[in-house]
């Protein structure tokens, strides 16, 4: 495995991944200047950035020695779990106390991975390089969330909307605006879906709220974003400020925010 810095990132990579690598410190180092300068984020602690060619070789590259241990004795409990999660992702995001990690894979298993799911939520980018840039973008947000404990679809929302303005163009599917109007009957919270025992619609679907509300709120109230960020709060919480936004009135619920979300893009 070789290292470098690069403008203050620092690289993990095979020589084989040496160009790939490349374009993800590039696309680390956009997606910090641009979520510092817009929503006041940015990681905690030291941050790395890997050409992740196995989901174990990750973990214990990032793992701080005093937890390597742990994780060999606790690999039965979420190796099956991580297994058929590797199959699906192009990216992770990992934190070990004070040290968080990035994990892009490179084009050669990027382009193996199954995209099923992906597929129905993203627009295709044909393009390689661009693929591993968007996921770098995505996953370097997270890093910056990460410390913030953001509902689950507030932490995917910022990741996503934020691809878009890296890429200069949307990355999600019109059509997927739909979906609000049936995820809104779930109250929305912290944790993820469990996608890998068979719940992809619910994991899809908590990715288009957040895209689709945090996308709402950057168009119609820029600069709201970044003040509400400023305050750290619990889930329920981010109900009112939303609400407001959308000129609904007091005790309006996720329903009528999606609602309004839903008609103001099908103006």
């Amino acid at each position: 495995m070789e290292k470098i810095t690069l403008d203050g990132i620092t690289l993990f990579f095979a020589a084989r991944d040496r160009e790939a690598a490349g374009w993800m410190g590039a696309a680390a180092g956009e997606a910090l200047r641009l979520v510092r300068e817009r929503w006041g984020l940015a990681p905690r602690g030291g941050f790395q950035v890997h050409a992740m060619t196995s989901w174990a070789g990750f973990l214990v590259a990032t793992a701080p020695w005093s937890l390597r241990p742990w994780l060999v004795l606790s690999l039965p409990l979420w190796v099956s779990r991580v297994a058929k999660t590797w199959r699906m992702a192009g990216g992770w995001t990992q934190r070990f106390g004070s040290r968080v990690a990035v994990g892009v894979k490179p084009p050669r298993l990027l382009l193996a991975a199954d995209r099923s799911l992906g597929e129905r939520l993203f627009l295709s980018e044909p393009d390689v390089q661009g693929k591993v840039r968007q996921i770098t973008w995505h996953e370097t947000v997270h890093a910056c969330s990460l410390h913030h404990k953001l509902p689950a679809w507030l932490n995917e929302g910022l990741a996503m909307v934020a691809v878009d303005r890296l890429a200069g163009k949307p990355t999600v599917r019109p059509e997927t605006l739909s979906w609000l109007l049936e995820s809104a009957k779930t109250k929305p919270g912290r944790r993820y879906p469990s996608h890998y025992r068979g719940n992809g619609e619910a994991f899809l679907s908590l990715y288009a709220r957040g895209y689709w509300r945090v996308r709402f709120l950057e168009e119609t109230r820029s600069g709201l974003l970044k003040e509400l960020l400023a305050v750290r709060r619990s889930p329920d919480e981010w109900l009112p400020p939303f609400a407001e936004a959308c000129g609904l009135p007091d005790g309006s619920g996720w329903a009528e925010v999606d609602l309004a979300v839903v008609r103001h893009f099908e103006q």
